[in-house]
């Protein structure tokens, strides 16, 4: 066989090759397409999806309603509020001031707040990230802002747990990570967001707290088409597009902000089924291999799935909360692995 005739034929191989699966994402592109369609007209998703597979984007699309008016249609540039997922943005921000040596993971509360009471001398910033400091949940009742939070802080005498020794999902946690980060580099902590961490991502459309007044912001609402006001009780929630979370995405695996070793710190939960600063994943070496992160505010819900052992992102960005993001990436997963998947159901909702 000479050097011509292997060269063509390895040419006419790959080709083909890349033709087929070119095909084949196209055929379960057009398959997760029809499902999202059939949910959407069953009244069980409303929102915007990105899908990549093989490292490659293969679904980009919105559906459905921008608010409750149910007269402007959702388009791809508009940025939803992703929940707790905008927790990850205070996680490396912390990681990010300690690889420059303005804070440790083991420095207390109280270096950064004296003023606090004696159970801010027991909580490292680590216990945050991993929410095992013992600090109680925020009293929303009462709380509409930064200001009343640190009340109820300044009045708390008494943790639930020693640090450390358990742990509790809240957002104490966060709030003082992000109060962490404005006290070290002296702005606040959506400038820091917009100035350190959006654009050395490529994130030109992200937005920390909006406003009534912001435009291409998707509003939520709930299955009676009642729509929520955009207030929150504490602040620094980004609300991103599914093209700019998915560069997001991609930051954290390819450690455009932060160290292999500092994303291994809040990527790895401390116990089993616990959570901690980037949700949860796992990572082999100095590569991340899994990360999952959901997220609810308001009627607003959120996931996000990477599996890089698939080249495989799912971003699921919903404005009328259904309880069901989670089937739904399992239906798209399916259909991805060639398996069978099941339709969403009213039964199956929440």
């Amino acid at each position: 066989m000479n050097k011509s005739y292997k060269s063509t034929l390895f040419i006419f191989l790959t080709t083909f090759l890349i033709g087929t699966r070119t095909f084949a994402q196209n055929d379960k592109a057009s398959l997760i397409n029809t499902y999202l369609k059939d949910a959407n007209q069953a009244g069980l998703f409303n929102g915007n999806i990105l899908i990549a597979d093989h490292g490659k984007v293969i679904v980009r699309k919105a559906i459905g309603f921008a608010d409750a008016s149910k007269n402007v249609p959702l388009t791809l540039q508009y940025r939803f509020h992703i929940g707790s997922i905008a927790k990850e943005f205070d996680a490396v921000g912390i990681m990010m001031l300690q690889e420059q040596g303005k804070l440790s993971n083991n420095d207390k509360v109280s270096k950064f707040f004296p003023n606090l009471p004696a159970w801010a001398e027991k909580i490292t910033i680590k216990n945050l990230l991993q929410y095992t400091s013992g600090l109680p949940e925020i009293k929303y009742q009462t709380v509409h802002g930064d200001a009343d939070n640190w009340k109820n802080l300044d009045s708390l005498q008494k943790l639930d747990f020693e640090p450390g020794s358990s742990y509790a999902y809240n957002n104490n946690n966060t709030f003082l990570r992000r109060q962490i980060i404005e006290q070290v580099t002296g702005i606040p902590f959506n400038q820091f967001v917009q100035q350190n961490m959006l654009k050395a991502s490529g994130i030109n459309n992200g937005v920390v707290d909006p406003a009534a007044s912001d435009t291409l912001i998707a509003r939520s609402f709930n299955n009676d088409f009642k729509q929520d006001g955009l207030e929150v009780p504490i602040s620094g929630w980004t609300c991103l597009t599914t093209d700019d979370f998915y560069k997001w995405s991609q930051c954290i695996s390819n450690f455009c902000l932060i160290s292999p070793a500092s994303t291994r710190t809040i990527i790895t939960p401390a116990g089993p089924d616990e959570q901690c600063g980037l949700g949860g994943g796992s990572m082999k070496g100095e590569k991340v291999i899994t990360h999952t992160h959901d997220g609810t505010a308001l009627h607003y819900q959120a996931l996000e799935l990477t599996d890089a052992t698939k080249g495989r992102t799912i971003i699921i960005l919903s404005n009328q909360r259904q309880g069901n993001v989670y089937d739904i990436a399992t239906a798209i997963q399916a259909i991805l692995d060639g398996k069978s998947y099941q339709s969403l159901s009213k039964a199956g909702s929440k």
